[in-house]
């Protein structure tokens, strides 16, 4: 076949849907900060000093903006004439200015969540950039974010020299949390352990709606640190602790709860079983296991469901275990299902027992 026998246009389709160059510029201007350095209030940010129609800034000259962000004169013309282009920015080098799309990766923008998703230096851009890695996915069913390395993400970023988990310090820990904490096996329980509690964010909202409750977060130690942080600020020191640990190795022992949130999605079949039954051994005697595993599903609300299915399938081992496949597991490792919540849109919720336990 010829170049002649082709359609230009369905050549141009294919490029512009494969085209790397805004997704890549778009992640490069947020993490310099380019965005930020437009966000000055009207007038008093640069030597154009002109207000942008939409009020979203004031516009910078090419000369300001480079020396306002460190940049390299030439690159960031460059970079900032696509931006043009693409809508973000508008203007020339006499004065770039944020347009309402622009504004949205601000930083006092950032509880949308665009920023973390387009920075790589958070947990959530790391994710979303090892997307380059996806052949590895389709090849082995892994994680694309171990192909670089070989390590889970978690262990990269317990491995890195100053890592920001900051982005899961979340208030409310979402995905229908509340079928956790409000589950009656807190109300007769006196301490339990969040196996991968992160930064604490579950625990910490268990203590406050238990207040006889004492919680134990282990966790890898770039997260544990950030949990007994977070604990202090809260004035719950005295109820957390914060261990740094695996869940593959000997778990604590003695508390009423031994918890697994939204865990076992991260691991195959067996990995996850070595981890219940590690929390088996942990809760042996009159403990219970509490399995809260969260069911992510592609609904499609900002993207297509098949690239939200792409996404997912590219983070995580097993995105899609059901209720069924998270039971299964839990015959697997010992432990026996004494109530089940399986109803729920977004997760299901299981209290087991160690087979041999106290009923």
């Amino acid at each position: 076949m010829t170049t002649a026998e082709f359609d230009p246009a369905q050549v141009a389709e294919v490029i512009g849907k494969a085209d790397i160059v805004t997704p890549m510029t778009i992640r490069a201007a947020v993490r310099v900060g380019l965005f930020d350095a437009l966000a000055g209030p009207a007038g008093t940010a640069g030597t154009a000093g002109t207000a942008d129609p939409a009020g979203t800034g004031a516009a910078l000259d090419l000369d300001r903006l480079t020396t306002t962000i460190g940049g390299h004169r030439r690159a960031v013309r460059v970079a900032a004439n696509h931006l043009v282009h693409e809508g973000l920015l508008a203007g020339d080098e006499e004065g770039y200015s944020l347009t309402a799309l622009g504004s949205l990766l601000t930083r006092d923008r950032s509880s949308l969540g665009l920023r973390d998703m387009l920075d790589v230096d958070t947990v959530v851009g790391r994710n979303e950039i090892a997307l380059v890695d996806l052949d590895h996915t389709l090849r082995t069913g892994r994680p694309a974010s171990e192909a670089s390395s070989g390590a889970t993400l978690w262990q990269e970023l317990d491995d890195a020299d100053t890592p920001d988990v900051s982005s899961f310090d979340w208030e409310d820990p979402g995905f229908a949390a509340e079928l956790v904490l409000d589950s009656p096996v807190f109300a007769t329980a006196s301490t339990v352990v969040d196996l991968g509690g992160n930064t604490g964010s579950l625990a910490l909202a268990l203590l406050r709606r238990w207040p006889h409750l004492h919680a134990t977060v282990l966790d890898f130690p770039v997260f544990t640190d950030r949990a007994r942080v977070r604990a202090a600020d809260a004035g719950l020191a005295e109820r957390l602790t914060a261990t740094p640990g695996s869940f593959f190795d000997p778990l604590p022992t003695g508390h009423d709860v031994v918890l697994l949130s939204a865990i076992l999605a991260d691991w195959d079949d067996d990995d996850a079983v070595a981890i219940l039954r590690r929390a088996a051994e942990a809760a042996d005697g009159n403990g219970r296991v509490v399995v809260a595993e969260v069911h992510l599903t592609a609904r499609g609300t900002l993207a297509s469901e098949t690239s939200v299915a792409v996404r997912l399938e590219a983070s995580m081992t097993r995105p899609d275990r059901t209720s069924a496949d998270v039971e299964a597991l839990l015959a697997r490792a010992g432990l026996a299902i004494e109530t089940a919540v399986t109803d729920a849109p977004d997760r299901s919720l299981f209290v087991a027992r160690p087979l041999g336990g106290a009923a």
